[in-house]
Order: structure tokens, then sequence, then C-alpha cells
């Protein structure tokens, strides 16, 4: 049985808001707060393609990076040089599907033992960052995008799992699939 999480409508404007503290600005400002505040910490974890390049930019390698080769549903091919385990799932837009989950998990399994992943995803990333939280360590700091005010910045705690899981909670299930979310 195929099963996946669709975001209904409702739930779209509470994931306008950040997650996490916002932090404003253009390239290379927020990203270098961020190493700041990284370097004292342990596991680094991005998500999108913009954010991962500039990370990378400034000097920073994170433990897991979830990207799609998109940015705001356009095409993008981030200058990423990949430095650890590739893994590829299939995830639509404005959905998390049981296979993310499951890489998601694995990834961070493997980041356990010591290695850097990389998950590139066939379709969209929009959603991954409530999966990240949700398996990511305590302590942990997840990254993402907040398109044209600068990027969020999440220090894993119970609060943040908890909201993440009441969203994904709150998302409609599919069961079976749906002609539109077919792989």
């Amino acid at each position: 049985m195929r099963v996946l999480f669709k975001l209904p409508e409702k739930l779209r404007r509470e994931l306008k808001k950040p997650i996490g503290q916002l932090i404003p600005g253009k390239m290379p400002e927020p990203y270098l707060k961020v190493r700041e505040i990284v370097e004292r910490e342990s596991l680094l974890i991005t998500v999108g393609d913009v954010v991962t390049e500039n990370v990378l930019k400034v000097g920073l390698n994170p433990v897991l990076a979830i990207y799609d080769h998109k940015t705001e549903r356009r095409e993008y091919k981030p200058k990423i040089n990949v430095n650890g385990v590739i893994m590829t799932v299939k995830n639509p837009p404005g959905v998390i599907t049981l296979p993310l989950l499951k890489v998601i998990k694995k990834a961070y399994s493997l980041i356990s033992s010591g290695k850097r992943v990389h998950i590139i995803i066939n379709g969209e990333e929009d959603l991954a960052t409530i999966p990240a939280v949700l398996y990511a360590p305590y302590g942990a700091i997840v990254i993402y995008g907040q398109p044209r005010e600068g990027i969020v910045l999440i220090k894993v705690t119970e609060e943040c799992k908890r909201r993440c899981a009441k969203i994904l909670r709150e998302m409609e299930v599919v069961k079976n699939g749906d002609q539109n979310y077919r792989d």
C-alpha cells in the first residue's frame, strides 16, 4: 500500500511562518551568522539547493543535505561537491511520502556511523524540513530557505519536534496513492 501525507490548504499559511529563527538578509550575511552558531554545534542539516550551496561557500559542511535541483519550483543546478553517500527518492510537491520518511531516517543512521549524506529528491523537497527535524538528534541545527526573506535556523529541541509532529498529524493521509501522485 502506498501512503503519503498531503499538505491541506489550511496548513499552508502556518507553514509560511518560520519553524525556527529567521535570519534575514542576502548572501553571505545570514550564512556567516549561521557559521558562528554552527561552529559550536556538531550536526548541520540543510534543506534546499541554494541553502546547501551557500552553506558550503562559507566553509560549512552539512552532515545531511536535502535538495531537488530546483529553487522556487524552477530548475537549478547548484554547485555542490558531494563528499558522502548519495541517496535518491521520489517525492511530489506538497506531500511527504513514506519513501522520503524512510530515506531520511536511513540517512541519520548513516550519519551516526560517521558518514555524510546527500538526499537528492526527484520532485520537491518543499516539506522535507518536517521529517528532517523529526528524525534529527536533539541539538542538531536544521536550516532551510525562507524565500525573499533569508534563512531559517532550527535548533532541534523537544518543542520543535512536537511542532513538526503536529503538522504531520494534521496532514491529509492518502492511502494507495492518488492519481496525481504516481511514481
